[in-house]
């Protein structure tokens, strides 16, 4: 048997291309079209989408073009935002150390930040003598974060940036702390995302970062061509 109404649709369908070819060619773009931006959207919004990284914050691991940290825009990335968006109240993976993630920092709507995971839920961060020391349950004693992606200019040259000085980070449940590899020259955990000298940083919640606030994780770098590269997390 035939479904009637899937028949007349069809030959509605067939009638409109024979007698009004130029409306029917209307019709037909305009509905590819809205089906192309439904597309995009959704892959845009729930699995990856471009970004193009601003500023030395990350350098010499991004940002680093014609030999010198691009001070304005410069590298195009790829983020997986399926890696840790809540599909139905479920993440596939949540932010490990080491991740480069892209994401909205606190009490600000408007900017994108690029940083790396240091910190992570329930772990203590401690700034000493220009190293990084992490505190857990598998290290109570603490051990030094081995940080190979820091260049020359920044390795053992992490100091607080924040006005008070803070020195030791107790990351809460849920939140993150989060550094760019320029020490020198990131606005990030250290300074609760404000300039540096900020004196604003006084609720220390405010040195983390809440995972709802994360967009994704860079994973490739596109552009420029001769930069093309997989970003992989560094062993610790």
């Amino acid at each position: 048997m035939f479904d009637s109404k899937k028949d007349k649709k069809w030959e509605f369908l067939d009638k409109l291309q024979a007698n009004h070819p130029t409306l029917y060619f209307v019709a037909d773009l305009f509905i590819n079209i809205a089906i192309i931006i439904v597309l995009v959207f959704t892959v845009r919004t729930y699995f990856i989408s471009p970004f193009q990284v601003f500023g030395p914050s990350m350098c010499d691991s991004l940002n680093y073009v014609g030999d010198r940290c691009q001070e304005s825009f410069g590298e195009y990335l790829i983020v997986n935002k399926a890696l840790y968006y809540p599909f139905f109240g479920h993440r596939y993976s949540t932010p490990e150390r080491g991740d480069v993630i892209v994401f909205r920092p606190p009490h600000n709507e408007t900017d994108f930040y690029i940083k790396r995971i240091i910190g992570l839920p329930g772990e203590k961060v401690k700034l000493q003598n220009g190293k990084v020391y992490i505190y857990n349950k598998e290290h109570q004693s603490g051990f030094e974060l081995p940080e190979e992606y820091l260049n020359k200019n920044n390795k053992n040259q992490t100091y607080p940036l924040n006005a008070q000085l803070v020195t030791t980070f107790d990351v809460p449940a849920g939140r993150y702390f989060v550094m760019g590899d320029n020490r020198k020259k990131s606005t990030d955990s250290r300074s609760c995302f404000k300039g540096p000298g900020d004196r604003e940083c006084n609720d220390e919640v405010n040195h983390f970062l809440e995972i709802d606030r994360i967009e994704g994780k860079a994973v490739v770098v596109l552009w420029p061509f001769n930069k093309i590269r997989l970003l992989s997390n560094p062993k610790y």
